[in-house]
Formats: C-alpha cells, structure tokens, sequence
C-alpha cells in the first residue's frame, strides 16, 4: 500500500521543471469570513507518496470533505498508474468550496489500492466567522 509522506493545503504550486522541487505558495489550515454560507477561493491540496518497490498495481486517492455537522462532500479522485519510481507527487487543484457552518472541517485523504481502503491523513480546514468590529 502506498504511504502518505505528507499533504498539505496551499493557493498555489510551483514545480521547477529541472528538478522537479515544489514550492508551495500561502499553505493554510484556517479563514475567516464576513458571513455565511461563503465560498473557500480555489487551492491545490499537494500530496507526496512513497511506493512499494517494484509495485505494478494502480491505487486510487480520494478527498473529502467532512464539514463539522459530519455531512461528506466528495471533491475528487485520481488514479495512480505504476511507472517503477518510488515517490509520486500528486497536486489536486480544486477550483473552491462553499461552506455553510463555521468550525473544524476536515480534508480526508484516502488510498484505495485492490479492495483495501485507508485514511492516509485529515487534514484540518478551519472556517471562523469574522466578528463584528465595535463602533464607539
């Protein structure tokens, strides 16, 4: 089963095209908004993934979103053909969320490889109303 080294939530990527090194852009776990229901700008979710040697089985990553009341949304999904190498970086671009609750969403990472399914990472996505400012 592939593992997860890391996965993180960034509003952009840049992936130098020598190298192959990634830079991520403003990574974040929280926002704050003016009211609700509001919608999450678009953001990358970056995920680097170590792999069995000599695998030749394809495995599967799903995201979802688990808002604080437990409502799931899928946002997406990738297949991930071998190709002999021992690391896969695998960036999904979400083009944003709406969020309707304010509070501790969750970004669930899973890998699906034959009929084995696992939660490699949750991932926190705060959502804070913005307060008020105090008129005098």
């Amino acid at each position: 089963m592939p593992k997860l080294l890391y996965s993180l939530i960034c509003t952009d990527i840049i992936v130098d095209r020598e190298s192959g090194s990634a830079s991520y852009i403003k990574v974040f776990e929280h926002g704050t908004v003016p009211k609700l229901p509001a919608a999450v700008p678009p953001f990358f979710v970056a995920t680097l993934w170590e792999l069995e040697p000599r695998s030749q089985e394809t495995f599967t990553v799903g995201l979802t979103l688990v808002t604080p009341d437990g409502k799931k949304e899928v946002l997406g999904k990738n297949d991930v053909a071998p190709t002999g190498a021992s690391l896969h970086k695998l960036n999904f671009h979400l083009p944003g969320l709406k969020v309707q609750t304010e509070g501790r969403h969750r970004v669930v990472i899973s890998v699906m490889q034959g009929d084995k399914r696992t939660v490699a990472a949750q991932m926190p996505l705060h959502v804070f109303l913005q307060q008020p400012k105090e008129t005098q």
